[in-house]
């Protein structure tokens, strides 16, 4: 890991990172995200016969049901740095129109589509405001841009227990300037990212429940093979670094335990707002 953040080195492992987890990710997402996606596509309101961007799709979890919502008359492109993530999109999706494309640097004309949503990107990219204008440009006037984030560190626990536990024992691999993954969930915040971005009548919506695991075992594999540039991170510390993040990541993930099962609280965000 680097000591200062260097936004085009950072997105280049990102993609490296994601090609490396997609199948271990697509995995991840089947047992999580469906539920958290159909909520997220029901918010954005889109609308038979539109055209609809998906900007970090991933294996297509949000796509699919985008698809299904504007119907056979409506269109759906789905974009993504990682290709192996597209390949995967592409297996669920068949005709979709899928392209291995940087959401900071869109190659899309001015004003391509009705709609354009984006599940569990923002807080990922390099230059989440560069990225959030290029889906402002490339949405029609009068669109919606709509955005899940991961919530507040707190109650976003499926990842925050792996993470901070990880940044405790390896302060180093948070470079300053690096994309944080609540940055937007805090009360208010990515409602003020959409509003600075001079989108009009946003609204937002918070998401919160529980992922259950086997064991705490369990949840370490599935966050350490499958959440992306996190695996990256742990694979780049000595053994015994990993190791002791391991123990501290089982020992706390003891106290979500019910009965025979882990039950980890999640909490995601969305918003949505009009292009003037």
């Amino acid at each position: 890991m680097t000591s200062t953040f260097d936004p085009k080195a950072y997105t280049q492992e990102l993609r490296e990172n994601w090609n490396a987890a997609a199948p271990h990710y697509k995995r991840l997402s089947a047992d999580f995200f469906p539920p958290i996606a159909k909520a997220f596509v029901d918010f954005c309101a889109l609308k038979p016969g539109q055209s609809v961007l998906d900007v970090a799709c991933g294996p297509g979890t949000a796509t699919v049901l985008a698809k299904s919502a504007v119907g056979p008359k409506g269109k759906v492109v789905g974009v993504d740095l990682s290709v192996e993530m597209l390949k995967l999109a592409g297996e669920r999706l068949g005709a979709v129109d899928l392209r291995e494309m940087d959401a900071e640097e869109m190659d899309f004309p001015d004003a391509s589509f009705d709609a354009v949503i984006c599940q569990l990107g923002l807080m990922l990219f390099a230059r989440p405001e560069a990225a959030l204008s290029e889906m402002i440009r490339v949405v029609k006037p009068g669109g919606k841009v709509s955005c899940l984030v991961q919530g507040a560190k707190d109650k976003m626990v499926f990842t925050s227990l792996i993470m901070s536990t990880m940044i405790r024992h390896a302060p180093d691999l948070k470079a300053p300037g690096a994309p944080n993954l609540y940055a937007f969930g805090g009360e208010g915040r990515l409602e003020w990212a959409l509003k600075t971005c001079e989108l009009k009548g946003v609204r937002t919506e918070r998401l919160s429940g529980t992922f259950g695991f086997a064991s705490p075992e369990a949840y370490w594999e599935t966050m350490a093979s499958g959440a992306g540039r996190t695996g990256m991170m742990l694979k780049s510390l000595p053994a015994a670094v990993r190791s002791a993040i391991k123990q501290d990541v089982l020992k706390t993930a003891e106290n979500y335990l019910i009965k025979d099962r882990m039950e980890i609280p999640y909490e995601v965000v969305m918003a949505s707002g009009s292009k003037a």
